[in-house]
């Protein structure tokens, strides 16, 4: 039925509609029923739902319609909300789903070892997605690159930004410093955590005091995590063999990003897998940080674009 056809059997929209028709402000009434057609068709375009799969609840939303497109939370121990910038742009090209991988956001948090390769796996057979693009940053990237190992027929291209393998994301070195994290969150409080991460120069643009509001508040929001030492890191159970010593396993076209700024481990790292991924493009984009997205959301936006239309 057309979205008009159905505005005229909502109630309120028929009165509104017969008003206007017999003062004969047909003008007026067109402008009216434009507004709700495009109200209502606004609010089509996204749904969200609750998936109870491998064993967990994973929170996820979709927008727009074609071939589906999957954004991976985790960067910088961010829900969803960090792909905001992205995932109202790529919804007009692409099938958008956005999901708080477990342990993060709306998602339940994990008491057990698990894999959030698997539980991707499963949101996707959830959806009824057989193929998608899938786009991670940081160790969201990470969990890409495990789910590419593992279901390869199911990626039809792969975007890694400021990315690092499973196997490195779950080292000694960055376990501990989470845990350095929740030390410091029960010490100071996590409005201190939160200000020494973001002011951080490689993390984000210290001038781009919107993304660092976003930051802020997705921690607040998600305070558990830093006061219980990030049981979506230490409990995740990372693809095996090693990602890291697989990468040439990988086929998918796959694209590489990385800020100009972000901390040199992860130019290293970077380099690391646009050597090891046959054909892999990197692309590395000015006055960049560690989170792209939120820091050049513009740049970051038009060049995944670019490369997933080639």
């Amino acid at each position: 039925m057309a979205p008009l056809a159905r505005l005229r059997r909502i109630p309120h929209v028929v009165q509104a509609v017969s008003t206007l028709r017999r003062t004969r402000c047909w003008l007026l009434s067109a402008l009216i029923v434009g507004i709700v057609v495009s109200g209502a068709q606004g609010l089509e375009r996204m749904k969200n739902g609750m998936a109870e799969v491998n064993g967990t609840s994973l929170y996820y939303e979709v927008a727009g319609k074609g071939f589906p497109l999957v954004l991976i939370s985790g960067g910088g121990v961010l829900d969803r909300r960090a792909w905001d910038n992205q995932f109202e742009t790529f919804a007009q090209h692409y099938k958008v789903i956005r999901y708080d991988i477990r342990g993060l956001g709306k998602s339940a948090r994990p008491s057990k070892p698990f894999s959030h390769s698997s539980d991707l796996y499963a949101l996707l057979k959830y959806l009824k997605v057989t193929k998608a693009h899938i786009v991670g940053l940081s160790f969201g990237g990470a969990i890409a690159i495990d789910f590419a190992l593992e279901h390869p027929e199911m990626v039809s291209s792969l975007v890694l930004a400021s990315t690092a393998t499973s196997d490195n994301s779950k080292s000694k070195e960055n376990v501990d410093s989470l845990l350095a994290l929740t030390a410091m969150t029960k010490r100071d409080g996590l409005a201190k955590t939160s200000q020494f991460v973001t002011e951080l120069p490689f993390f984000i643009s210290q001038e781009n005091a919107a993304a660092k509001e976003k930051i802020r508040q997705i921690y607040l929001d998600n305070s558990d995590l830093f006061e219980s030492g990030f049981p979506l890191v230490t409990l995740w159970m990372p693809a095996e063999p090693p990602a890291q010593s697989r990468l040439s396993e990988i086929r998918a076209p796959t694209l590489v990003l990385l800020g100009e700024n972000d901390h040199p481990s992860y130019k290293s790292l970077s380099d690391t897998l646009a050597a090891g991924i046959t054909g892999a493009k990197k692309v590395v984009i000015p006055g960049g940080t560690h989170l792209l997205h939120l820091d050049k959301p513009e740049a970051f936006n038009r060049v995944v674009l670019e490369f997933l239309r080639k």
